[in-house]
Formats: C-alpha cells, structure tokens, sequence
C-alpha cells in the first residue's frame, strides 16, 4: 500500500533542510490531504493550502459592516500534543499526473505560501497584492528558482521517487493507494449587532 501523506510529509522534510527559504517549516504541523478533482485533465487546482488562523494571527476575528459586527471563528486542531497550523490538499488523479518538476514546483507553490513566522497565517506578499505580489510571473519564477536549488542539493532520492509516477502506474505499482481526505475545519459565525443592511460573507481564505 502505497500511503500518500506519508511520502509527501518525508519529501517536505527534505526540503526543509536543504532549502533556506523554507527553514521556518515545521513538516509535523502540517497536515497533508488529497481531494477529488472533479474533472480528468491537466486544467484546474492543482493543490491547496489552508491556513488554520486568520490573518490577524488567531483563531477568530471580527469584521464589521454597517452597524453589524461578525465574529467568525475556527476551532484549534491538534494531533496528539501538536498544533496543526497549515493543511495541504493535493487533487488527484489531477496533481499525481504533473511531470516531476511539475510536482516539485506545485509544493513549493504550497509551501512558500505559509508565513515566514510560520503561524498558521499565509505570506503576504504586497499590501494590494497580497499572495502573491503584483506579478504572478514574478512569483512563478522564484518558485521555480528554489525547486531548481533543491535539485543540486543532492535531494533524497528515495523520498523523491514516487515524483517519477502517474497515478495510474502508482496504482500498478502498490496496488492499493491511501489518500485520506481531512474535511476543512468548521467555520462558525456570530452576529454581534442587528442591522436591516445586508452584509458579505467573510470566507478564510486558502492559497
């Protein structure tokens, strides 16, 4: 049986060391996913990270409109003693298909997206742009510079093989295949002030 989560959290180990710019991570506080891509072809998400707290650092906030104050609020998750901070969700068969480099650069994607004080947050990249900066090209090829330094870093290749694979030769290859999927984390809201003005819904947002 070939578990998918595992081999993903072991890679992310491995870049963690041979990477600077991804030295802050913490592969334990991260949990990894996959979900089902609605169509078969290459187009669509890829993967997705989801950030366990706001943007202002914790588990709730506050967002006023009008007279109306909405306190939305997300429940701490832990596995055992250990606080998970970010989740992954990789779409198969969707992602499993990419070529090597392609899978290399679509975690890095991921993973640069989290915050430098590594805090549950993402990275904010410009005050208008906020993730990722005013060009997506530009943030494309830095991703792709640190996927490229990985690579003459000598990266574990054992942990790097399952790259080399379709999800069909996976399938082939263990026969069987763990993807577990871990529902996103309930969002609860309260209306602290009544007001006739209707208001927008805020959504935490997933990079």
């Amino acid at each position: 049986m070939f578990d998918f989560a595992y081999h993903i959290r072991a890679l992310i180990e491995d870049i963690v060391q041979k990477v600077p710019i991804f030295s802050h991570i913490e592969p334990k506080k991260i949990l990894i996913s996959t979900a089902r891509a609605r169509g078969k072809g290459f187009n669509g998400i890829w993967a997705e990270l989801y950030p366990m707290k706001y943007e202002n650092g914790y588990y709730s906030t506050r967002e006023r409109s009008g007279q109306n104050i909405y306190l939305y609020k997300t429940d701490k998750m832990k596995v055992g003693r250990t606080e998970i901070l970010y989740i992954i969700y990789f779409y198969m068969p969707r992602f499993q298909n990419l070529s090597s480099f392609e899978k290399l650069d679509t975690l890095f994607h991921e993973l640069y997206h989290m915050s430098p004080e590594f805090d549950g947050k993402l990275r904010k990249m410009h005050s208008k742009y906020a993730f990722h900066g005013p060009s997506m090209k530009a943030y494309d090829r830095n991703i792709r510079f640190w996927v490229r330094y990985y690579l003459r870093q000598n990266p574990n290749q054992l942990r790097m093989r399952f790259l080399d694979y379709t999800f069909l030769q996976l399938q082939k290859k263990y026969e069987k295949l763990d993807l577990v999927y871990i529902p996103e984390p309930k969002e609860t809201v309260c209306r602290m002030a009544v007001s006739r003005r209707k208001t927008r819904r805020y959504t935490k947002r997933k990079k």
